[in-house]
């Protein structure tokens, strides 16, 4: 075990089916590859119980529930010392009062917690002082968090640091490893016919219908593009809204150029398989799935709204449209849809910008280095 090992827990007791829970087994796995000994902790039947389990990781399952849960704070407490953890690096802010309880119980561990959303509702109660009083360190996933943090939370900016989320681009993440795979047969896209695509969840917030109606303004001009849509509805309202934007591409008449191929396990080689990829979030802290373009040498499109403008630099990896406006929207896409050539060599910077500030490496090795801070602050491990 290599000497600046540091025992951490990785702990999110939400049942949720996003980003953030997928990240926490992502870090948690690259920790460990780099010499860190490393749990994760969960609710089982969760998306996390289940990519943990699938990756081998060392876990432990919780019931932990609200903000005062005495018998699973015993439970934790009794685990953390037998395991001898030396940070806890919580992911869901609502899980914080358990683990400061149970830590002080433990010998008064360190906490640091990543804040994956953005708040949009100030905290300045006696609670939230309490609770963020206790928590030795905050990462936020972009600038954007990293201000709010500091706004809604009052918190000191010294307190504060920014670790853009990362992905495998060496092993998953790598154009040079799907070679020459084409997924067009699968989404019923005609060979070489170049494809617009869409990545994310079919619901309001995500506006894939700004995409579609840009789409469809463009359909005459580029009769030879088609729009993929990858994701699916979930829950009613998205089923509902989902059924509306089929209907209208129904009306519109281009049911053989809009493809709804629902949730994909292998995302790397349907990125690969787009030629431009658009986003048009009403809002999004970051917003990975443009990150995942990138790296497979796609140019991007998203709005000046939220993270997104942290990822893309117009001109360079892709070009950024006035939020909401459906005309600036599709005078973008038209100036890459138009050519090709400039696709290829935004497509070739956006991978560098990926390796450059949204490597999984770099991450590990900043949240490593964030414990080893708080640590030395603590007065422990020093001198490394």
């Amino acid at each position: 075990m290599p000497a600046e090992s540091i025992r951490n827990l990785q702990v999110i007791s939400s049942p949720g089916v996003g980003g953030r829970e997928i990240d926490v087994p992502v870090l948690a796995r690259k920790l460990i590859s780099r010499g860190h000994p490393t749990w994760v902790m969960c609710r089982p039947d969760t998306l996390v119980a289940r990519l943990v389990q699938a990756w081998n990781l060392p876990s432990e399952p919780t019931h932990m529930r609200g903000y005062l849960d005495p018998l699973n704070i015993l439970a934790l407490a009794r685990w953390l010392k037998r395991n001898k953890i030396e940070i806890i690096h919580a992911h869901w802010s609502r899980d914080l009062s358990n683990l400061i309880l149970a830590s002080g119980l433990a010998g008064n561990i360190p906490i640091v917690l990543t804040k994956h959303v953005y708040a949009t509702e100030n905290k300045h109660d006696l609670f939230h002082a309490w609770v963020y009083r206790h928590t030795n360190l905050v990462i936020a996933i972009s600038d954007l968090v990293a201000e709010n943090v500091h706004q809604t939370l009052r918190l000191p900016r010294e307190k504060i640091l920014t670790i853009y989320n990362g992905i495998e681009l060496n092993q998953q993440w790598n154009p040079g490893l799907t070679g020459d795979s084409d997924l067009r047969a699968k989404f019923k896209v005609p060979a070489g016919n170049p494809i617009l695509g869409y990545v994310g969840r079919l619901n309001r917030g995500k506006r894939p219908d700004l995409i579609m109606e840009a789409f469809a303004r463009l359909s005459g001009r580029f009769a030879d593009w088609h729009f993929v849509l990858a994701g699916k509805a979930v829950g009613r309202s998205e089923e509902h809204y989902a059924e509306g934007l089929k209907q209208k591409i129904r009306d519109l008449g281009l049911t053989e150029r809009v493809h709804f191929i629902g949730y994909q396990t292998d995302m790397p080689e349907v990125m690969h398989t787009f030629n431009i990829l658009a986003c048009a979030s009403e809002f999004e802290s970051l917003g990975m799935v443009m990150v995942e373009a990138m790296a497979m040498q796609r140019p991007v499109v998203g709005p000046d709204s939220g993270g997104v403008p942290e990822i893309i630099e117009p001109g360079k990896n892709g070009e950024i449209f006035r939020s909401g406006d459906i005309a600036d929207l599709t005078e973008k896409l038209a100036g890459l849809m138009a050519d090709p050539d400039r696709c290829g060599k935004m497509g070739g910077l956006g991978r560098e910008i990926a390796k450059r500030k949204f490597n999984l490496d770099l991450m590990a090795e900043q949240v490593a280095g964030v414990f080893q801070k708080v640590l030395n602050m603590r007065g422990k491990k020093s001198g490394r």
